[in-house]
């Protein structure tokens, strides 16, 4: 009678191992399944969504101390040139000033344009007093290029206080300083 119950015990781990397989097998496929469809284009827009902030009440919370402010109607004139042609990339310069931990904006200027297409934007460069590079990316395509990082550390060159900001939709922004 002890030689049928390990019997049983043998089978029900059987079944258990089949089970197990094909849970596993079915979440290996998924995986493969998701990363060979969905992986060139959904996982640079997760990327970009995790690393981005969303602006509210004309404010970009960077962390719990800095902040940057959009002071006057300088941020719906931002809006206004992100909606001119969202086809195409575009660059301002933004003045303003630091206190503490927080850029007041107080000022668009916008550069002359060289060149642009819907993932490039070339540009003559922003005053020397500039606070902070702002240029728009395709949508939902918020992470820094190479280009974009080279760029930052030329304009902390002349202020140290500078941030190049990424903006791919209307109210979302990456931050590098």
């Amino acid at each position: 009678m002890d030689e049928f119950i390990e019997l049983d015990d043998f089978e029900k781990d059987s079944k258990l191992r089949k089970i197990l397989t094909i849970i596993g097998g079915l979440f290996l496929l998924f995986l493969l399944t998701s990363y060979f469809l969905l992986g060139s284009s959904l996982f640079p827009i997760l990327e970009s969504v995790f690393e981005s902030r969303e602006s509210k009440d004309n404010v970009i919370k960077i962390d719990e101390d800095t902040s940057i402010v959009f002071e006057g109607d300088t941020n719906s004139h931002l809006q206004q040139i992100y909606f001119q042609d969202v086809s195409k990339e575009f660059a301002v310069c933004l003045f303003g000033e630091k206190e503490s931990e927080t850029y007041y904006v107080k000022e668009i200027f916008i550069p002359e344009i060289i060149e642009q297409s819907f993932n490039h934007v070339r540009f003559k460069s922003c005053p020397k007093e500039t606070l902070i590079l702002l240029h728009s990316h395709p949508f939902r395509k918020c992470i820094a290029s190479e280009q974009d990082l080279t760029t930052l550390e030329n304009l902390k060159q002349n202020n140290n206080q500078s941030l190049i900001v990424i903006m791919c939709e209307p109210n979302r922004f990456s931050i590098y300083d």
